[in-house]
């Protein structure tokens, strides 16, 4: 840590209800004013110091409301847009501010961002909101009307349920009867709290409603004034919501040189960037770790005068794996783009022929008391949440030992002559039926080696109740009866190579990444009892069962 002539450890920035929040200021070794970075954390101040002092630039870091020094309740994302407005036109005042202020962060970090972007504050010149969703119902608390068990419960639980961080005291629990327990509702006080509200909210409010409004972040993008640049990572919970918010971001950009100004980069990481070539059982190569100052050199630009073009000179910078390499690319989805439907085929094959009248449906067992395990994945589950992590990798891993249960339908492409790019929106169509009057269906897009190894590259779910809308009110199904549903896959851009298969699993559970669907149609919060669904799988003419591929010539 170099020496600094000023490092002001926690005053008070005052809020306009009377809070104060704790901040630090680490100044540049010279007189006068400077550009800030600004970081606003969850996650305590003294955690995330960065090297921007020795560049000019001052780094300051604040301790949001209600957590670690700082005053007040936290309530999640809720008081974020009002506080960092307090807190830019505190900085306004500072003699060692020179006006320009930059910001960039992950997760929550990023969310602060998001929060006050739209207020168009003009001191604010760059954004870098890093590995966060825009719409915290589609892709976040909820992934297509499935609860995010295992995501949702550690952090509100464990993260923000008090001032400080009791993330440590996880793996003291049994934690895989804790994510077992029911009702979902009680598993606060089950994780040894009093009753946590955020938590019980976020469970009890299973469907899209004004307390989900609030925390949709890209409905109404257009009041931002800073080029952000939006990064994500192709194995991070968020990969579509990152498009999603830099599509929303182009879309309501108010003059056409901001439009052009914004900038997104995704690769090879889950929830945060990736200090090393390797994720999950995959090394990416040394290419994998060219863009990991990307931060810096868009701040560094951006507030001293430079443009976005000077850092990126392309809209998108994307990682393309299985090639290992990065491109630019000028738009998204990809203008080039040829969709394609690879048709499931009963019996477990995967083929752009369309299938035959009268083919023979597939079928399996869903219990929810022996669900399907989380093993890889699109997530954001980590180190930092021990004694979990180990039972939600996250990241590319070998599917063979989940493809081999009774539960899970696999259906695979033959040998691949050429390689063959997958780069875009991967979306599952699939015709079904259950026994219950509400289930969940879960889909996997993976990247079949030589080896036989079953790598995965993008997932998705869909709670049966929200098959035709999931942000109108849920319908239940009447069992037997054959629905369509749509399963999102996110996002991925990989080089299915000659000589691998493609291949799509299908089944009804990913736990705990998901909280089970225990097919009763009743209340998910409250709900106690399981019942067992057969579920059948339709592939023939009448049903074409299949995942749209966007394939790149």
């Amino acid at each position: 840590m170099p020496a600094f002539p000023r490092i002001l450890r926690n005053i008070r920035v005052p809020m306009r209800d009377g809070a104060t929040l704790a901040t630090d200021v680490y100044l540049p070794d010279a007189e006068g004013s400077f550009p800030v970075v600004l970081q606003r954390t969850a996650y305590y101040k003294t955690h995330y110091y960065a090297g921007f002092p020795e560049h000019g630039m001052a780094l300051v870091v604040q301790d949001c409301r209600g957590r670690y020094d700082s005053d007040g309740e936290h309530r999640p994302f809720i008081d974020e847009a009002n506080d960092g407005a307090d807190t830019l036109d505190w900085l306004a005042k500072q003699p060692w501010c020179n006006g320009r202020v930059g910001m960039f962060g992950d997760s929550y970090l990023a969310a602060v961002q998001l929060a006050l972007a739209p207020s168009g504050n003009p001191m604010l010149v760059a954004l870098n909101p890093r590995f966060m969703a825009g719409d915290c119902w589609k892709h976040a608390y909820y992934i297509d009307g499935v609860f995010s068990l295992a995501l949702t419960w550690s952090w509100l639980a464990f993260e923000c349920a008090s001032r400080v961080s009791q993330a440590a005291l996880m793996p003291r629990f049994d934690v895989p009867a804790l994510l077992r327990h029911l009702p979902l509702l009680t598993m606060d006080e089950a994780s040894g709290h009093a009753p946590v509200a955020a938590y019980r909210d976020a469970v009890q409010h299973d469907r899209y409603d004004a307390y989900w409004e609030r925390v949709n972040f890209r409905k109404d993008m257009s009041g931002y004034r800073a080029p952000a640049l939006i990064t994500g990572g192709w194995y991070d919970n968020y990969a579509a919501e990152t498009f999603a918010m830099f599509n929303t971001l182009r879309e309501q950009a108010p003059t056409l040189d901001l439009r052009d100004s914004h900038r997104l980069l995704i690769g090879p990481w889950t929830h945060g960037m990736n200090g090393v070539t390797t994720l999950g059982e995959l090394d990416f190569g040394e290419d994998a770790l060219r863009e990991n100052d990307h931060t810096f050199q868009w701040l560094n630009a951006l507030l001293k005068g430079g443009t976005p073009a000077d850092v990126l000179p392309a809209p998108i910078r994307l990682f393309v794996m299985g090639l290992n390499q990065w491109r630019d690319e000028q738009e998204w989805p990809l203008a080039r783009t040829r969709y394609t439907d690879f048709y499931l085929r009963a019996g477990g094959g995967l083929s752009t022929d369309t299938p035959a009248a009268g083919a023979t449906p597939d079928g399996y067992t869903y219990d929810p008391a022996d669900p399907v395990p989380t093993y890889g994945g699109n997530h954001s589950v980590g180190p930092y949440n021990p004694g979990l992590y180990e039972h939600a990798l996250p990241g590319p891993y070998d599917q063979r030992r989940t493809e081999v249960r009774p539960d899970v339908l696999t259906y695979t492409s033959e040998i691949l002559a050429e390689d063959t790019e997958v780069t875009g929106p991967v979306v599952v169509k699939l015709y079904a039926s259950s026994s219950a009057r509400d289930t969940d269906f879960v889909a996997r897009l993976t990247d079949v080696y030589p080896d036989g190894r079953s790598i995965n590259i993008t997932e998705g779910a869909i709670r049966a109740r929200f098959r035709d809308d999931i942000w109108g009110e849920p319908k239940l199904m009447q069992p037997g009866e054959i629905y369509a549903f749509t399963i999102d896959l996110q996002a991925t851009s990989n080089v299915f190579k000659a000589g691998h298969r493609i291949r799509v699993d299908v089944t009804s559970s990913n736990f705990p990444l998901l909280n089970r669907n225990l097919n009763t149609g009743n209340d998910p919060a409250t709900d106690t009892e399981m019942q067992v669904a057969e579920q059948t799988i339709y592939c023939d003419a009448d049903h074409p069962s299949h995942v749209v591929l966007p394939i790149i010539p």
